[in-house]
């Protein structure tokens, strides 16, 4: 009996392409969390060989800032799934409730178009990068579409969150 209740508790997704990005969007939510503790830990050792040893990392916090960058963007589309993300209460707790389906589906594409412009941007700024051939100033010296990767992956994840979520708006699911 309790079997049964817990599958109605959690629906499953209805339909393959429902499954599909709802698995790649939790697997980079999972390393998103992973890179929590590589960033902790990167802190730790840092201040460790800095404030014990003397001897500082000096690439550490151009590294961080790279990782947080990739951790942010491979984070967001799970936090849009789980609805986590930020949302003008104000207006949203205002809707009345037979239009809160389609208020759900005019959010999820406002995400939508945000994702599809803020990706193609960054494609072409990794497109100039590339072409032009500049690196990164500091002491981790790499090109500089490098770092711009994960925006462009985190964009992609959005956009296919929010395509989800509009589409199980448009079939009367509540997300």
């Amino acid at each position: 009996m309790s079997d049964l209740k817990e599958k109605e508790a959690v629906p499953a997704a209805s339909f393959f392409p429902d499954r599909l990005v709802t698995g790649l969007i939790r697997f980079c939510g999972a390393l998103s969390t992973a890179l929590i503790l590589v960033i902790f830990v990167q802190i730790v050792v840092a201040v460790t060989r800095r404030y014990v040893f003397d001897r500082p990392l000096q690439w550490s916090d151009e590294m961080i800032g790279y990782l947080l960058v990739t951790l942010v963007m491979l984070g967001a589309a799970e936090a849009l799934r789980r609805g986590d993300h930020i949302a003008i209460d104000l207006v949203v707790d205002r809707v009345p409730a037979r239009f809160a389906p389609l208020q759900r589906a005019f959010s999820h594409l406002a995400v939508l178009v945000f994702a599809l412009v803020v990706g193609v941007s960054i494609w072409d700024s990794i497109t100039f990068a590339r072409g032009f051939g500049s690196y990164s100033v500091g002491y981790i010296e790499i090109e500089t579409w490098i770092p711009q990767v994960p925006v462009v992956l985190g964009m992609g994840l959005l956009a296919l969150s929010a395509a989800l979520g509009l589409w199980q708006s448009l079939r009367g699911e509540a997300r």
